[in-house]
């Protein structure tokens, strides 16, 4: 009996060390800053359905474009706007075959909607808020609106640059700006102390909007688990979620 109690001992042992030994799976996706309300909703039903441990970097896509560059542990990069999608591609970061539009999202104008009183007009504002358009194409996208309604020279000196495009939205919803250019999705949180001004009445001749893109990270070592996520992005309920949050859904192959 003895020798039969030191046998299953050691298969027991051998039992608990294989599992200890085996590693959950995990992904690491950058994702534009714009979409941390989305993202952070769906989460945990991906990681519910597919025993994947999800990881989010936000930042703008630019930021994020350069890390991936720089060897970044990143799966798979969630952009706003295809400029960085392209340019990664075209250095052989990101897998060709993964590419998939996801949705797009409208830049908009808002306010804070408690001011001093004193601004009461977009020709007034003394601060207006935009991501860095280097490397945020919301901000990118706001100036070149900007620039196409006649505006840009008169606004520059006014011009305060967010980080990201949720950054500029912080930016108005503390107050700190008279206004600012955010992706609608953005005031869908909800907003409070947020309203919509208006891009009409300040002059701005059409709202433009950006495209969400996504793709593997050609580095990664959990391919599968990456792609899944972007499959996920397919779900019926992530589908609802997107025109919750005030996306349009263009899901599919590029």
């Amino acid at each position: 009996m003895r020798a039969w109690h030191a046998v299953l001992l050691i298969l027991a042992l051998v039992t608990v060390s294989g599992c200890a030994g085996e590693r959950a799976p995990s992904i690491t996706a950058g994702a534009a800053s714009s979409l941390q309300p989305l993202l952070n909703s769906i989460k945990p039903g991906f990681e519910e359905e597919s025993g994947i441990t999800l990881h989010i970097t936000y930042s703008a896509s630019g930021a994020l474009a350069r890390q991936i560059e720089q060897g970044a542990p990143i799966d798979v990069f969630v952009s706003a706007g295809a400029q960085y999608i392209d340019e990664l591609s075209a250095g052989s970061f990101l897998r060709q075959d993964s590419l998939a539009a996801i949705a797009y999202g409208q830049l908009v104008l808002i306010r804070p909607e408690q001011d001093s009183g004193e601004i009461r007009s977009f020709a007034d504002a003394e601060r207006i808020a935009i991501a860095n358009p280097e490397t945020a194409p919301y901000g990118a996208a706001a100036k070149s609106l900007l620039e196409s309604s006649g505006l840009w020279d008169d606004v520059e000196p006014r011009i305060v640059y967010a980080e990201s495009a949720l950054q500029a939205y912080q930016f108005a919803k503390a107050g700190e700006v008279d206004y600012a250019f955010v992706p609608l999705p953005l005031v869908r949180i909800p907003a409070d102390g947020i309203t919509y001004g208006d891009h009409v009445a300040a002059g701005l001749r059409g709202l433009p909007t950006v495209d969400y893109l996504a793709a593997v990270a050609t580095s990664t070592d959990e391919e599968e688990g990456a792609r899944a996520f972007i499959d996920y992005l397919a779900a019926p309920e992530v589908q609802a979620k997107l025109h919750e949050f005030g996306y349009n859904s263009i899901l599919g192959p590029r």
